[in-house]
């Protein structure tokens, strides 16, 4: 198969944990050359590159302020995206674009082959935590975004109905895992925690989309610690009580997260109230879930309208109505965790890794 050529355009940075511009990339740099811009760091406006594996190269901005201050200044974030795409289009113009980044309008100027891929309600999002002013710069600029693309990819079909409204070439592509064999872990059943059950919670920590309250419940079971993989937001840190019982693992990514996630003995995703209540905003299933599952981890989590896609497996995924139900299905996702039920979670991110998925993408752009 001859190699394409990816650019995956980003407001992230390359070295967070792993999220889904992070494993479309890696994806694709399997069988396709790839290049990942990532969110600028701060220092004097200048574009670096670097090699990260054989197809994938990371290219990295830049500006004096950092990425969360740029996006949300207008004027700024326009000619920081004309300086940039500018830039990186002199290189590498012919490649197709895949853009995570919904304020991305001035792509259009440099490149013609472009997917708006959209993994979560941004505009939503934004409303929620800007000034009115920003949350609507926000909003119209992900119109555009949407409107002018080549397609657009939603990662459920709530995201792909609001697409429809600004692009009749919208696909739905659920989000994916990795491919487990890449690493060569062998699937434990328990954490042999000398009769603790070791809960465990990925990703970026914060009071943003995570519920204090369920974490403070967990912390409380005295049959149960918790584990945290990945970044930790000082504000929910002050929050949390018996502390005694958390274990704090940083941010992980590769073989060493697939090797923690592997010693929990239930994964955790609990949710705070706007991602459960608001249906704008509370859309997706989340990258960690399929993560857990190629692990064959069963999975506690608040409900969300994005849950649909997976939650009628049984034993995969424990649904909680309320804040007050973790525990006892973290215990009941415990007692059911048969070796059976663990083949079959694996079996099903076997079936739905970010490969596949891939796959998917590609096929349609031939066909359009």
């Amino acid at each position: 198969m001859a190699k394409l050529k990816f650019l995956i355009n980003t407001f992230t940075h390359w070295d967070e944990p792993p999220r889904a511009r992070h494993q479309v990339a890696n994806a694709l740099a399997k069988n396709h050359l790839v290049i990942f811009v990532a969110a600028n760091k701060v220092g004097f406006p200048r574009i670096k590159t670097f090699q990260v594996q054989e197809n994938l190269k990371v290219v990295q901005p830049y500006l004096f302020v950092s990425n969360k201050i740029r996006y949300r200044l207008p004027v700024l974030n326009e000619i920081y995206q004309n300086w940039l795409y500018k830039r990186i289009a002199r290189e590498y113009g012919e490649y197709r674009v895949i853009n995570f980044d919904f304020t991305a309008t001035r792509i259009y100027h440099f490149f013609k082959d472009v997917i708006f891929y959209y993994n979560d309600n941004f505009a939503s999002i934004s409303k929620r935590l800007n000034p009115n002013i920003i949350a609507r710069y926000h909003r119209k600029k992900e119109a555009k975004v949407a409107a002018r693309a080549k397609f657009c990819v939603s990662t459920t079909q709530v995201l792909m109905e609001k697409l429809l409204a600004f692009n009749p070439a919208s696909y739905t592509i659920p989000l994916g895992g990795p491919n487990i064999t890449d690493y060569g872990i062998q699937v434990k059943n328990s954490s042999d925690n000398e009769g603790l059950i070791r809960v465990g919670l990925m990703g970026f920590i914060s009071t943003f989309s995570l519920s204090t309250d369920i974490l403070n419940i967990v912390l409380n079971q005295k049959n149960m610690e918790l584990v945290f993989i990945g970044p930790v937001e000082d504000k929910l840190m002050g929050l949390l009580e018996n502390r005694e019982r958390l274990l704090l693992k940083g941010t992980l990514t590769g073989i060493e997260l697939f090797q923690e996630i592997n010693k929990f003995d239930v994964a955790l995703a609990p949710y705070c109230e706007a991602f459960t209540n608001d249906k704008s905003i509370g859309v997706g299933t989340g990258s960690k879930t399929y993560q857990y599952m190629a692990l064959g981890k069963p999975i506690v989590i608040s409900n969300m309208a994005g849950l649909q896609a997976i939650s009628q497996f049984d034993k995969f995924i424990y649904v909680a109505e309320n804040e007050e139900e973790f525990p006892e299905l973290i215990n009941r996702a415990y007692r059911e965790n048969t070796d059976k039920a663990i083949s079959e979670r694996v079996a099903f991110a076997m079936e739905n890794t970010w490969e596949k998925r891939m796959e998917k993408l590609i096929e349609i752009y031939n066909n359009i």
